[in-house]
Order: C-alpha cells, then sequence, then structure tokens
C-alpha cells in the first residue's frame, strides 16, 4: 500500500514540475520556518506558506493565523495579493489521529485596484466537518465574507458567524530569525563539522562550509533576515467550541492548494515552524513533505529527523557536552512526527515552555501552539542541542505585535 501512495505521489510531483517550468522562478535566496522551503512552492509566492500560529485570545476563544507571499518588500506590497482559485486552509485534527476533523477554508476572489494602486479583493470562510474536512475541497458552511485590507488603508474586519472575527490582508512578517547563520550551520554540520566556535568570527565565517575547519557558529551575527518584510495573512478568531472545546488538545496544519483538472492539488503545508527546513534535506523530500499528509510524516522523515538529531549530538559530544541518550533522540523524533501544531485549547502558554521547576530540560519541556511573540528558534537551537545552544542572537520581532485583532503588526 505504501509503495503505491508513494509512486502516486512521484507521479503527482512530476504533473508539478511542469507547472513549476511553465511558471518560472525567480532568484531564491533563503529559508525561513517555511518560507520558500521547496521547489514547488517556490511556483508562487502567493500559495507558498510561512508560518503558522495559534494562540488563546482571552478565556473564551482562539487565534489562528496563517501568512503567505514571503519576503515581499514595502515597495511589492502594495500589489500583493491572494491567489484567486487557490484554497488557504485551517487543518485541525481533534483526535491526534494525523487527519482533519475540522477544517476552514478561504478562497479569493474580484481582485480590484483602488486609486493609489494598492489591490483588494473579497473572500470567503468556510467551515467543514467530518471526513469532508480532511480533503481539499470548495464545500463547508459559509461562516464569513470579507475584504482584504488594502495596502496603506483602514484595517477591514468581518464578523464570523456563530462569533469571532477575520482578517485577511498585508502584515509585517513575524518571523525573526538569523537564517543565514542557520543557513551555514546547516551546511557545516551536514559535511561533518564538529566545532562550535562562536558567533560574528568572521575570518572563519568566510571559509566554505565544506572546510572541515569551518565553526559552526561563526556565520551568526545577530541579524534578523526578515526585519522590513511583509506578508499576506489570514487571520481567524473563533470561539474555543468551535475549534474542539476548551481543555482539548488538539493539533494543526495548514495547507495552500492548487485547482488542477478540476479538483485541488496541495502545494504546501506547514505546522511547526522550521520541520522541513530543518529535517529534510534534498529538494525532492521538501516536496513530497509539502504534497503529503500528518498521518504520512513517520513513514517518510522518521529515520531522517532522527539522523540530523543525531548529527547535532554528535557535536555535544565532541564539545564534551551532555548528549541525549538513543531513547530520547527517539522520543523527540514521536514527538516532533507528525508535523502538528499541537495546541490546549485555552491554555495560556506559548509554543515551548518548562514545567516542573521550570529548568529548560527535556523532561520539563512542553510544546502548546504558537504566539507571535514566542521566539520559536531559541526553543528549536535548546531542543536540538539539549539547551546548550538557546539562543540565535535575534530575540525580538523588528516591531512590536498590536494587542488587538488581527494581532500581527502593520506592514512596513
Amino acid at each position: 500500500m505504501h509503495s503505491r501512495r508513494t509512486a502516486a505521489i512521484a507521479i503527482g510531483l512530476l504533473m508539478l514540475a511542469g507547472l513549476v517550468a511553465a511558471a518560472g522562478t525567480g532568484p531564491i535566496l533563503v529559508t525561513g520556518a517555511d518560507h520558500l522551503d521547496s521547489p514547488l512552492v517556490k511556483i508562487d509566492g502567493r500559495i507558498d506558506l510561512t508560518d503558522l500560529y495559534a494562540f488563546r485570545w482571552g478565556l473564551n476563544s482562539s487565534v489562528l493565523a496563517l501568512n503567505v507571499n514571503p519576503l515581499t518588500s514595502p515597495a511589492s506590497t502594495k500589489f500583493a495579493y491572494f491567489r484567486p482559485g487557490a484554497l488557504y486552509e485551517f487543518k485541525i485534527d481533534t483526535n491526534l489521529d494525523g487527519r482533519a476533523d475540522v477544517a476552514y477554508r478561504v478562497r479569493f476572489f474580484n481582485l480590484q485596484s483602488k486609486t493609489d494602486g494598492s489591490r483588494f479583493q473579497t473572500y470567503i470562510v468556510k467551515r467543514a466537518t467530518g471526513a469532508a474536512a480532511n480533503r481539499h475541497e470548495w464545500t463547508g458552511t459559509t461562516i464569513a465574507v470579507g475584504s482584504t485590507t488594502a495596502y496603506g488603508h483602514t484595517l477591514r474586519i468581518a464578523p464570523v458567524l456563530g462569533g469571532g472575527k477575520a482578517f485577511a490582508g498585508p502584515r509585517d512578517d513575524p518571523f525573526y530569525f538569523d537564517l543565514v547563520g542557520f543557513k551555514h550551520l546547516k551546511e557545516r554540520l551536514l559535511a561533518g563539522s564538529t566545532t562550535l566556535g562562536a558567533p560574528g568570527e568572521t575570518a572563519n565565517c568566510a571559509l566554505a562550509d565544506t572546510d572541515p575547519s569551518a565553526h559552526l557558529l561563526a556565520c551568526f551575527t545577530g541579524t534578523d533576515t526578515f526585519a522590513g518584510t511583509n506578508v499576506s495573512s489570514i487571520v481567524l478568531q473563533l470561539p474555543n467550541g468551535m475549534i474542539g472545546g476548551s481543555g482539548h488538545t488538539i493539533g494543526i496544519w495548514a495547507t495552500t492548494s492548487m485547482q488542477i483538472d478540476g479538483g485541488y492539488q496541495q502545494i504546501d503545508r506547514m505546522a511547526r515552524p522550521a520541520i522541513n527546513t530543518v529535517f529534510n534535506v534534498t529538494d525532492a523530500q521538501k516536496d513530497i513533505a509539502n504534497v503529503t499528509g500528518p498521518r504520512d510524516d513517520r513513514t517518510q522523515m522518521l529515520a531522517r529527523t532522527k539522523a540530523v538529531l543525531g548529527a547535532f549530538n554528535n557535536v555535544l559530544t565532541s564539545n564534551s557536552l551532555s548528549a541525549y541518550s538513543a531513547a530520547q533522540i527517539d522520543a523527540i523524533a514521536h514527538v516532533l512526527l507528525p508535523d502538528e501544531l499541537t495546541y490546549k485549547v485555552a491554555d495560556g502558554h506559548g509554543f515551548a515552555w518548562f514545567a516542573g521547576n521550570g529548568s529548560a530540560s527535556l523532561a520539563n519541556l512542553r510544546l502548546n501552539g504558537r504566539r507571535p511573540i514566542d521566539d520559536v528558534i531559541n526553543a528549536e537551537f535548546g531542543l536540538v542541542t539539549n539547551f546548550h545552544i538557546t539562543s540565535d542572537g535575534v530575540d525580538a520581532n523588528d516591531v512590536a505585535f498590536p494587542g488587538t485583532f488581527p494581532y500581527l503588526a502593520a506592514p512596513h
């Protein structure tokens, strides 16, 4: 069964590769939490997921947010818009079996321009449940109809049937990370380097990443790669009862799909930050992860995830730092996969927090949704290095997050 499914995925990827060739791609400079993470998503930035958020707001509601259109410059943001005909979805797994039980679907229509050239669209939000939620289709109950916020114009917010709010439009990219430093670290790690070094070693950073004397941390400078850039955001604030109920742990991921042959083909998938970027190595592996679902993750990615964790572990051992046991590496990989952003509905904790006495350790670590303020890269650095490295040097967003809906800062 698995071999037939893998063959079907491969055929689908070949078909999509033809679309990539037809659409063409521009120069690609970086990949982030999920920004530009595989060849297929580079077809069109409008369906390239960058980040996913899920967090409590108040006692009775929660917020779901997804972003696309990575690395949009302020000059280009006026003209940015969502892809008409594409399907944008929040998938919610209420029993943690790797399949969606609730889906919130958004489509965009009627692209228009204001007198200053800024673009806006109408949108519809649907809610689907049961088996339909696990498919990609434009079905469900319409719960919101609104208009996107045009760049530089007054915020547009639509009411949600049953309670809540909806927003779509340009926002500041809330992801913050020294990506250049990390790219060198990953290349040097995969090339076999085990020397940590220190951030800001300019001369060592200039070495080829394949040079055995290249230091892992040398290229970190504390520069936020995403500062000053924008994204296009979809934000829903919903009553807790509409996503599983307070106190219930759910799994969440986002998908984008294109219309192909009368149906929808998933192009991108995003849940926890950096899973595809860090634990899949080749472009083919990244593409397959993006077009499949969480239920396939352990079959496809478990061995690779453990291998990458083992490479970090080898660095710790080589530097006489306490490392993980094989059992702990296996446990971490099984927590990270399937790739769903787990969230205990109405729990106010963020992406990573420490129970017990609050000390930073694997035994105390708890994962819970993701808030914009959460420094997810610092948390993930800590996790893969047994909490010996806990910062990439970028510890806050370039602008403050607002305390009002849609909770992401206005675009640059």
